[in-house]
């Protein structure tokens, strides 16, 4: 098992935050009797938890009740006051002399009572407004850990195309022609490279300097074939090493690349031809 792939998923977080189903929960706990790195990343998240708790922790305030009314459900407060209600309405009534006439145990269990429900309600809005917390810094790791994953794909992506650059220049079927910027041109700083595999006919492109073009217009490769221009495709400037595939070209004497409208065009503009290179 890769475990660096595995606690980079985000299967700690939701186990630690109770988000993960039974099956994933299951598995989990058996990967950390297997890896111990695992079981040390859980370890290491739920004391970043208890930091981050410890660190925001709220005392209740004075106006607690009005808000807990407000943030958890009327319902079953509505309930737990009419149990107490009806607990006191049992006690006995006020006496001849006005004062009430219960028990020590009478007066303990009420107290009891009344203390118990609003300890409840308190914690009920602290837990609330805890889970919220975490669940924002849940929000927060993953949407960090999908940006860090796109990035990954990226990197991947430009190396593939480092690489597989890499491997059409040491190919010895690999006829490379460099087209340096024409010198009556529209840019003297344009560069391009043909990679043309002798062997399949197959067209490759590498914009190494092309100025962008507008948004209707498009860059089109041309094979020179006895003499006459053959289209070999359009395309777009590609950042990075990656070599673009252009139509297969069976023979030519050169190379060029003109501005034209978006699409190509059936012949080459020639005022704006940008760079040319004999095979």
């Amino acid at each position: 098992m890769n475990t660096k792939e595995y606690i980079s998923s985000g299967i700690i977080e939701s186990y630690v935050l109770g988000l993960a189903d039974p099956a994933e929960r299951e598995e989990f706990e058996r990967t950390c009797v297997s890896y111990p790195e695992i079981r040390e990343a859980r370890e290491t998240f739920e004391i970043s938890l208890e930091q981050y708790a410890m660190l925001n922790q709220v005392q209740p305030s004075r106006n607690l009740k009005s808000r807990i009314f407000a943030a958890i459900d009327m319902e079953k407060d509505q309930e737990n006051i009419g149990s107490v209600q009806s607990l006191v309405a049992q006690m006995p009534s006020k006496n001849k002399t006005g004062v009430v006439a219960m028990s020590g145990w009478q007066r303990y269990f009420a107290a009891a009572a009344v203390i118990l429900l609003l300890i409840s309600t308190g914690l009920n809005f602290y837990f609330f407004d805890k889970y919220k917390s975490f669940n924002n810094l849940y929000d927060q790791l993953l949407a960090s850990q999908t940006e860090l994953a796109s990035h990954n794909q990226v990197l991947q992506t430009k190396l593939l195309d480092y690489e597989k650059a890499v491997g059409y220049m040491k190919d010895p079927n690999m006829v490379i022609i460099r087209m340096p910027a024409n010198p009556k041109g529209p840019d003297a700083n344009s560069l391009t490279t043909v990679y043309w595999d002798t062997v399949t006919r197959n067209v490759y492109l590498s914009v190494n300097v092309l100025p962008p073009p507008s948004e209707n217009q498009q860059y089109q490769l041309w094979a020179l074939v006895d003499g006459k221009p053959v289209d070999a495709g359009v395309f777009d400037i590609k950042e990075g090493p990656g070599l673009v595939k252009m139509k297969n070209i069976p023979r030519a004497q050169a190379f060029a690349i003109t501005l034209e409208k978006k699409g190509g065009s059936v012949t080459p503009t020639m005022e704006k031809l940008y760079v040319l290179g004999k095979v």
